[in-house]
């Protein structure tokens, strides 16, 4: 699998490359400029959305859903990142592939640095005078501590977790909490504290709804790395906006 592949700027520069391959063929000579493409949560999925149709539509005075149905016919039904394509009212949605979320847990793991093993409840002294919001996501991330401590106890952490582990990842909370690490790695600036948010909620209805063990034990490593991964996303975004002093890491 090639460098970079799990995450959001690769997938975007990939999907630019299919949409501009479509739109020549759709529509020939049509000059639109910088193909629009972000990231976006259409009916509660993870998925990277474009408006190119309705630029198209705009050129060749058709209407955006001609426009889309034109150009998903140059599209592929599927390739090595988009399980699918799903038009809505003139925009493109491209919902991930399982492998693109496998690279995207690899990629993760390999870059995580985490070390906030001893924050505990006992801490949120610090956070007393945070906004609700900063204090939710405190909050979520000292739950997410507590987990990992138990992870480690228990041994799930010292197994080695290979792409056929982090394959497994298929429940659509598990998911979720991948596709939004993967927009919080690509936040930048005023974009990390919404970024955060929505890793910490992604968290909560992960954990609420599935524990980390599983009758598979390849399954239980795949999930013990994703929280580790999920926990050093959260401790650099939350070092990145100051929300997370270093006198309270206990390092």
């Amino acid at each position: 699998m090639e460098s970079g592949y799990g995450n959001i700027a690769h997938g975007a520069w990939h999907l630019r490359q299919l949409l501009q391959s479509a739109q020549e063929q759709a529509f020939p000579g049509c000059k639109i400029g910088q193909i629009p493409v972000w990231t976006s949560w259409p009916g509660g999925r993870g998925a990277f959305s474009s408006s190119i149709a309705f630029l198209c539509a705009a050129s060749k005075k058709i209407s955006p859903a001609e426009a889309a149905d034109k150009l998903s016919a140059f599209l592929p039904e599927r390739d090595a990142l988009f399980s699918s394509c799903k038009r809505c009212a003139g925009y493109l949605n491209f919902y991930p592939s399982l492998r693109w979320y496998a690279a995207c847990a690899a990629s993760l793991l390999q870059s995580a640095s985490f070390s906030a093993w001893r924050l505990t409840e006992e801490d949120f002294g610090f956070f007393a005078f945070s906004s609700p919001s900063v204090q939710e996501l405190q909050r979520a991330f000292v739950r997410l501590c507590s987990v990992l401590r138990g992870c480690r106890a228990e041994g799930m952490l010292d197994l080695p977790c290979p792409p056929s582990a982090l394959a497994l990842l298929k429940d659509p909370q598990e998911l979720a909490l991948l596709f939004s690490l993967a927009r919080l790695a690509d936040a930048k600036g005023q974009s990390i504290l919404p970024a955060l948010l929505e890793t910490a909620r992604a968290f909560h209805r992960l954990y609420d709804s599935r524990r980390v063990w599983s009758p598979d034990s390849r399954l239980t490593t795949a999930r013990a790395a994703l929280y580790l991964a999920c926990a050093a996303g959260m401790q650099k975004a939350l070092q990145q906006t100051d929300l997370l002093p270093k006198e309270i890491l206990k390092i």
